[in-house]
């Protein structure tokens, strides 16, 4: 077939198209300035090994108490060793903090994605990140017990998964059910019928979230007829594309400086991720 029998059939396929009312129209959605909330379910031997942890944490006496650095109107929320994760084998290869830390970077390049054009995505998709998860911590809440609106500083991104969920008794206004829920309150305009700025979640086992540092989130109390607890954990994490974190070594040692800290503050050592897999 030459060129003009192609541009025929061409135009021929266009009229049979406009002849049926519809187009073959391709479509992108550009969405560079949203906030991403991204939500996943754990694998059971990830959630089975997190609840093992976090019973070792909660069962020893001499555990550190992280609450005073954290907004939660909650009595225990201590620290989680990253030793402890780094330690825990699972079945796939690996362990449960190289899970977690590859559930980061994925959503690290999720957000690349969405801050591209779809002409973009080469530019971005082959980056390799350097994730680094800072403070973890756990959030044993019992009834009456709340996280008032609040966002996390001194990092990038954080996180929260679900390892226990009571059964909840209902609200007082049960058309509204928002006890034991969690809120999160983004940019989106309270007037726009096109967006929203406002998630309610009720969790339930397994729920895992990974969002942005600056977007503000709230727990509500909950009432359980047998003095349930609910279990969360918590960590932040940052993040640096490798090319960058290395112009910055080279830099400071042309200036003949030590390197800089890639993110002050941090407990841990940055680890690469070039595994795509979750």
């Amino acid at each position: 077939m030459n060129r003009a029998q192609r541009r025929q059939q061409q135009r021929a396929e266009r009229k049979a198209q406009q002849k049926g009312g519809t187009y073959n129209i391709d479509m992108e959605m550009i969405q560079p300035w949203s906030d991403v909330l991204m939500k996943i379910k754990l694998p059971d031997e990830v959630l089975d090994g997190m609840l093992d942890i976090t019973d070792q944490v909660l069962q020893d006496p001499d555990r550190k108490n992280w609450g005073d650095n954290l907004a939660g109107q909650i009595a225990d929320e201590p620290l989680i060793p990253h030793e402890m994760m780094q330690k825990y084998q699972i079945s796939q290869g690996g362990t449960i903090f190289e899970f977690l830390m590859n559930v980061v970077g994925e959503y690290i390049k999720q957000c690349s994605f969405q801050q591209a054009t779809r002409e973009d995505h080469d530019k971005v998709k082959d980056i390799q990140w350097l994730t680094q998860m800072k403070s973890a911590w756990i959030v044993s809440q019992w009834e009456g017990e709340y996280n008032p609106i609040h966002i996390h500083t001194e990092c990038s991104l954080s996180t929260v998964m679900y390892l226990k969920v009571p059964e909840f008794l209902p609200s007082t206004k049960p058309e509204r059910d928002d006890d034991g829920c969690i809120l999160f309150v983004g940019a989106g305009h309270q007037g726009s019928r096109l967006t929203r700025n406002i998630i309610k979640h009720k969790p339930k086992v397994g729920d895992f979230f990974l969002f942005p540092a600056h977007l503000q989130h709230c727990v509500y109390p909950f009432k359980t007829e047998d003095d349930a607890e609910r279990r969360s954990v918590s960590f932040n994490a940052d993040f640096i594309a490798k090319h960058e974190y290395e112009k910055q070594q080279q830099m400071a040692q042309q200036q003949q400086q030590a390197p800089p800290k890639p993110m002050p503050g941090a407990p841990e050592k940055l680890t690469i991720r070039t595994d795509d897999s979750i």
